[in-house]
């Protein structure tokens, strides 16, 4: 505030108007732009000092900003006119001693009591010289010390207000997918509520949907939403049993952290040590196992690759024992049915043979009244064949007249 003040005290009118005008006439417009942006940049480092000046005196004592805004009211008004009583602003405002946090960073950062214990000491000095740009001043070092300070603060604000950010970001989210499950939920009860109540429940001799429908579909519909609300709470009652061992868990070692001392830390470190060197050996003996079982691997590959060989030359075997059964069994067939065949022709052989034997040959003139009788009973047979042709269509004109006799009466 001091800086900005003296700023405003700098630039009291001590010269006329037209010395200024003049002045103005003769830079340039890029000079005069210059000045502006460099007048610019100014007034920007100089309102940011004040932010800082002013969010370091509320921090630590909020009764230092009494008094400031009529400061600096009054600092414009004795800008515009010059011809103000100066003496008695200042009398009125050395009671509020707003200015003397900012003589150097010890005092700022001092108790409030301190303050006050020192403030009747200063009032004439600081009171009657800060007004004018001569009073107590603030060097680069104890900006820097103030501004590092407010960083730090500001920096603690922004960490925490990330994490209150996060915190909230993961609540919406959540809620976000929540939402997503109930309107994805609803859908589904939507589309299967259409289907079987107003599609497949449609009477369409009393167009119009039963209640006894309706009421059975909720019915159903509560059922398994009791089903999955039991569901719901058995994890739920999970999930605090879960977050109450953790929180006691929590709570156990922030009380044991609380009662730590060095020599916990170096018995730790012995247990520490003693677990290295046991996990030293038990690595060493992996290693040992892991050859071991590369070795084992390649036995049991050169094994696994006999046996395979054994497993197909056991194949072979079998299938060809399989086919030789399988062809032992159409041997049996084939030889059961040339043993009948065999019998058979036996029988047949041994009938030749009777026969044969038994056979006479028949007399010359025995034969030819045999064929005579033959062909007298072949002749015989072709008449009668005659006989019984003539008869059939005797019969036929007969059966025919009587139909046309039978038509005309």
């Amino acid at each position: 505030m001091s800086t900005s003040q003296s700023h405003v005290n700098r630039n009291f009118p001590s010269r006329s108007i037209s010395q200024i005008t003049n002045e103005i006439e003769e830079i340039t417009d890029e000079e005069l732009v210059k000045q502006v942006n460099e007048l610019k940049h100014q007034i920007k480092v100089l309102t940011l000092e004040n932010e800082v000046f002013e969010r370091t005196m509320t921090r630590l004592d909020p009764t230092l900003l009494h008094g400031i805004q009529q400061a600096l009211d009054y600092a414009t008004r004795l800008n515009s006119n010059s011809s103000l009583n100066v003496g008695s602003f200042v009398r009125s405002q050395t009671s509020k001693l707003f200015f003397e946090s900012l003589t150097s960073p010890s005092r700022m950062f001092a108790s409030p009591s301190k303050i006050s214990t020192k403030r009747a000491e200063s009032s004439a000095r600081v009171g009657g010289t800060i007004m004018f740009g001569t009073g107590p001043k603030i060097n680069v070092l104890e900006r820097s010390e103030i501004v590092s300070a407010e960083m730090e603060i500001l920096m603690a604000n922004l960490e925490l207000m990330r994490k209150k950010a996060a915190k909230q970001h993961a609540l919406l989210k959540a809620q976000l997918e929540e939402l997503e499950l109930r309107v994805e939920h609803i859908q589904n009860f939507r589309e299967e509520f259409y289907k079987e109540v107003v599609v497949e429940g449609w009477d369409k001799i009393a167009q119009r949907i039963p209640a006894e429908i309706w009421v059975r579909y909720m019915n159903e519909w509560l059922k398994i939403t009791d089903r999955k609300i039991g569901k719901f709470r058995l994890r739920t009652s999970t999930l605090n049993t879960q977050y109450s061992k953790l929180k006691g868990q929590i709570k156990i070692k922030a009380e044991l952290s609380e009662h730590l001392r060095p020599v916990d830390f170096e018995k730790i470190k012995i247990e520490n040590n003693e677990c290295l060197s046991i996990i030293d050996k038990k690595l060493q003996q992996l290693a040992e196992l892991k050859k071991m079982t590369g070795d084992a691997n390649l036995t049991l590959s050169i094994h696994k690759k006999a046996l395979m060989e054994q497993n197909i030359y056991l194949n072979e075997v079998i299938s060809n024992v399989k086919r030789k059964q399988k062809q032992t069994v159409s041997l049996n067939k084939e030889t059961e049915i040339i043993e009948t065949q065999a019998k058979g022709l036996a029988v047949k052989l041994d009938d030749i043979k009777k026969l044969r034997n038994a056979y006479e040959v028949p007399d010359i003139m025995d034969y030819v009244h045999v064929k005579a009788e033959i062909a007298d009973l072949k002749l015989s047979v072709k008449l009668l064949q005659n006989r019984l042709r003539i008869l059939q269509i005797a019969l036929s004109s007969h059966h025919r007249k009587l139909t046309k006799m039978s038509l005309e009466s």
